[in-house]
C-alpha cells in the first residue's frame, strides 16, 4: 500500500512539473532587448578651466617721459616691433646721441690713422730706417686706437637705446588686451599689455586617483559658455609626478590652440580629458547589468527565446557606460527591461526591439 502511495505521489508531482513548464512556456516572461554593438569608449575626467594666454607681457617705460600718442587700442592684432605708445625723450638723450656720434667718428677716423702708420712703421723697420722701440711704440697707439673705437660704440650704443625708450614697441606678434596710457599724462606704471592668441592653456586640478593615466599629448576639450555650441580641441603638455597631500590634486597643465583668435586670456569653461580610449569595443548601459552581492557583473541575453544570463567582466566606466571586455559579443541580444525577472533558462517573449 505504502509503494502504491509513493507512486501515486511521484506520478502526481510529474504532472505537476509539466503543468508548470507548460504554463511557462506558455506564458514567457515578456522583455525588451537592444543588440550589442561595437563603440568607443573613453574614460574621462572634467575639470573646471580659466584660459591664460601662452605668452603674456605687462609692459611699463624704461624711462619716465610725458605720453605723446597712444596707437593701440584693446583688441589690436599688432606685429612684433610695431610701436605702442610714444614718450616724449628728454633732450639730453638726444643731445647724447649726437655727440657719442662724433666722438664714434672721430675714434675710428683716428684708428683708421694709426693702422695706416702701423703698417709704414712695419715697413720702414724691415728696411732698418726705425728701431724695434720705435715700432713698438706704433704697435701700441694702434691698440689704443682700437680700444677708444670699442668705447665709443658703446657709448654711442647706449645713449641711442636711451633715447629709443621713448618708444614702447610690441616684444612679440599678439593681441593688445589692456591699454591704460593716456595722451599727456606721465608714463608711470604699466601702460599696456599683450598677448600671443594663437596658443591658450589652463592648469587643471584633477584627483589625484587619475595620476596613472596621465600622459602628455592625452585629449582635452573645452567648453566655454561664450561659445555655448562649439567645442575646441587641446592637449596635455605637462602634470605634476606627485599628489599634493593636502587636497590630494594633481596639477595639469593644458593648452588650445586657437588660430580663429576667439579665445581669450581670462574666459572660464569647462576641461574634459580623455584618459584612455577602447576602440571597436562592446559598450552598455548600466541599466541592462545586473549587480551581484559579490561585486562581480552580470548581464541577460537572449538565445532562441530563452534567458541566459552571463558574467561580464568591465573595462573603462564612462557615466553610466560600460566597456564589456568579456561574456557579450557584438550582435548579441541583451534583454533591456525585465532582466531583473528573468533567471537562467527562463522562457521570454520580446515585446519591443
Amino acid at each position: 500500500m505504502k509503494e502504491i502511495t509513493l507512486g501515486l505521489v511521484s506520478v502526481l508531482m510529474l504532472i505537476i512539473s509539466c503543468s508548470q513548464s507548460e504554463e511557462m512556456a506558455d506564458n514567457p516572461i515578456p522583455v525588451t532587448v537592444m543588440v550589442a554593438e561595437s563603440q568607443v569608449i573613453s574614460s574621462t575626467v572634467i575639470a573646471a578651466c580659466r584660459l591664460e594666454s601662452s605668452s603674456e607681457a605687462v609692459i611699463t617705460a624704461m624711462n619716465p617721459g610725458r605720453i605723446l600718442a597712444v596707437t593701440a587700442r584693446e583688441g589690436d592684432e599688432v606685429q612684433e616691433g610695431a610701436i605702442l605708445v610714444e614718450l616724449s625723450t628728454d633732450q639730453q638723450y638726444s643731445s647724447a646721441v649726437s655727440a657719442s656720434s662724433a666722438q664714434l667718428t672721430a675714434a675710428r677716423t683716428a684708428a683708421s690713422n694709426a693702422q695706416a702708420n702701423l703698417q709704414r712703421a712695419g715697413r720702414l723697420r724691415l728696411a732698418g730706417a726705425i728701431s724695434e722701440s720705435e715700432y713698438e711704440m706704433t704697435v701700441a697707439a694702434s691698440a689704443v686706437s682700437e680700444a677708444n673705437v670699442r668705447q665709443a660704440l658703446a657709448g654711442y650704443v647706449n645713449a641711442s637705446s636711451m633715447e629709443e625708450s621713448g618708444k614702447i614697441l610690441a616684444p612679440f606678434t599678439g593681441t593688445v588686451t589692456r591699454v591704460w596710457a593716456k595722451e599727456g599724462y606721465l608714463s608711470s606704471g604699466p601702460l599696456v599689455s599683450i598677448a600671443d592668441g594663437g596658443v591658450m592653456k589652463s592648469e587643471l586640478l584633477i584627483s589625484g586617483r587619475h595620476l596613472h593615466y596621465l600622459a602628455e599629448g592625452l585629449p582635452v576639450v573645452l567648453t566655454t559658455s561664450h561659445y555655448p555650441s562649439e567645442l575646441f580641441p587641446g592637449e596635455v603638455v605637462s602634470f605634476s609626478s606627485f599628489v599634493d597631500p593636502l587636497s590630494g590634486l594633481v596639477s595639469v597643465m593644458v593648452q588650445f590652440h586657437d588660430s580663429s583668435g576667439r579665445l581669450r586670456s581670462g574666459m572660464t569653461g569647462t576641461a574634459t580629458i580623455g584618459l584612455e580610449t577602447s576602440e571597436d569595443t562592446v559598450v552598455l548601459p548600466l541599466r541592462v547589468l545586473l549587480h551581484k552581492d559579490d561585486s562581480s557583473w552580470e548581464a541577460a541575453l537572449i538565445s532562441n527565446s530563452i534567458a541566459e544570463i552571463v558574467q561580464v567582466e568591465i573595462g573603462i566606466v564612462n557615466g553610466t557606460n560600460f566597456e564589456i571586455t568579456m561574456g557579450v559579443e557584438p550582435g548579441d541580444s541583451v534583454i533591456l527591461l525585465g532582466h531583473h525577472l528573468v533567471e537562467h533558462g527562463s522562457h521570454v517573449r520580446v515585446v519591443q526591439q
